[in-house]
C-alpha cells in the first residue's frame, strides 16, 4: 500500500504542478508599453544653452587646472573619441615632459544644429578662442609655443547625452573659420 501511495502522490504532484504552470503562464503580466520618446530639449536654442553651459565650464575646468586647482578635472566633461584623444595628447606632453600655462578664453560660442527630437541629444557648435596667454614650457622652462601660430581659433565640437548630462565627444580645429 505504501507503494501504491507513494505513486499516487507523485502522480498527483505532477499533475498540481501542471496546473499550477498552466494557470501561472495564464496569469502573466501583459507586457509593459514602450515609453514614448521624449525630447531631450524644448528647443534648439535650449540645446545650445546647455550646450555652450558645458563647454564653458570645460574650459573653466582647463583654466583651473593648469593655474594648480587639483579639485577640478577637464575629463568630467568630455567623453568618446575626445577623450582618448585627451588622454592621449596628457600622456604625449608629459613623456615629452612639456606643460601647458596660461588661460584659454572663448570668444564666441555659436550653435549650429541640435537633434532635440530623442531622449539623447547631439549637439554641434562652433566656438572662438583666444590663446593668446596659453603656452607650452619644456622640462627646463624654456618657452617653446610654436612660433607664428595663430591667437585666435575656430574649432567644431560636438556635444552628446541627454539634457542632465552634455558632455564634449568631438572636437576639430576649422581653419576657414573668421572667429
Amino acid at each position: 500500500m505504501t507503494l501504491l501511495r507513494s505513486k499516487t502522490s507523485r502522480f498527483r504532484m505532477l499533475a498540481l504542478l501542471a496546473m499550477a504552470g498552466a494557470t501561472l503562464s495564464a496569469c502573466s503580466p501583459t507586457p509593459e508599453p514602450s515609453p514614448t520618446p521624449t525630447a531631450a530639449f524644448a528647443s534648439e536654442e535650449e540645446a545650445f544653452a546647455a550646450a555652450e553651459e558645458t563647454y564653458r565650464a570645460y574650459n573653466d575646468a582647463v583654466n583651473r587646472q593648469r593655474d594648480g586647482d587639483e579639485s577640478v578635472d577637464p575629463l568630467d566633461y568630455l567623453t568618446g573619441e575626445m577623450l582618448d584623444s585627451e588622454i592621449a595628447s596628457i600622456r604625449e606632453l608629459e613623456a615629452s615632459g612639456i606643460t601647458l600655462e596660461g588661460d584659454t578664453k572663448i570668444m564666441s560660442f555659436t550653435g549650429t544644429e541640435a537633434q532635440t527630437d530623442h531622449d539623447v541629444a547631439a549637439v554641434d557648435a562652433l566656438v572662438c578662442l583666444d590663446i593668446t596667454n596659453a603656452r607650452a614650457i619644456d622640462a627646463t622652462g624654456v618657452d617653446v609655443t610654436a612660433v607664428g601660430r595663430s591667437d585666435v581659433y575656430g574649432i567644431s565640437v560636438t556635444f552628446t547625452g541627454n539634457p542632465d548630462h552634455l558632455l564634449i565627444s568631438e572636437y576639430e580645429v576649422v581653419a576657414d573659420t573668421q572667429c
